[in-house]
């Protein structure tokens, strides 16, 4: 059965995304309601070609779309603040690099989501919601990041983390854990430079402290 997609905007990308999916078009949000009690895989928002920013329209279309992935076509200014959507792209997409995305997407284990405090890591695209930002992470910052936020309130010596991520306990040169942990926190924090959430346990290693009141919810689910 073939993936549904539903383009919100003018119809610039519905002949490309027509080659591998069924697409359903509506010119504007208010126009994508025609749409409701329908189900789709993937919404298309292509803020860009409205002249918006698109944060509006993610917001109502996940309400009424819960399961659908979005990929948001920024519009005026790059919408960072959104949450909804799972993938931001620049006006100046182009249409291999939409393609791309869709195609991530669609591959992706919908199921595949790993939920902590105020972050959600999809695992298949490693594509993390950082205090409602979607950040694209490299293989090993997704490792350390899905490792810390499997374990919340933990401990985590360093050796285990260099054998878990890395794949080796040696400890000689931790030039490259320092890196990342570093990288971890400009993903993570409000302010790198005082963290919050990604603590150094001084002679021990580095702890991810989730708060009571923030409810971590580790498991999957979109």
């Amino acid at each position: 059965m073939r993936e549904r997609i539903l383009l919100i905007g003018t119809a610039r990308w519905a002949a490309n995304l027509r080659r591998h999916s069924e697409v359903a078009q509506a010119q504007s949000g208010k126009g994508a309601r025609a749409f409701d009690g329908q189900q789709f895989n993937l919404i298309v928002i292509d803020a860009a070609s409205m002249y918006i920013s698109g944060e509006r329209i993610c917001r109502e279309m996940k309400a009424r779309f819960p399961v659908a992935a979005q990929i948001l076509i920024s519009g005026l200014h790059r919408a960072d603040s959104v949450s909804e959507a799972d993938v931001i792209l620049d006006a100046d997409v182009t249409a291999r690099q939409l393609r791309g995305a869709v195609s991530r997407l669609l591959s992706a284990d919908p199921h595949d989501f790993l939920c902590c405090g105020p972050f959600r890591l999809n695992r298949t695209t490693r594509i993390l919601h950082s205090h409602g930002r979607p950040i694209p992470l490299n293989p090993k910052l997704a490792g350390l990041i899905e490792l810390l936020m499997c374990c919340p309130n933990q401990t985590l010596p360093r050796a285990h983390i260099m054998q878990a991520v890395w794949k080796t306990a040696y400890l000689g040169d931790t030039r490259t854990l320092y890196v990342h942990i570093r990288r971890a926190r400009e993903v993570l924090e409000h302010d790198p430079e005082n963290p919050v959430y990604l603590k150094t346990v001084r002679r021990q290693g580095y702890r991810f402290e989730i708060a009571e009141n923030e409810k971590p919810a580790i498991g999957a689910g979109r």
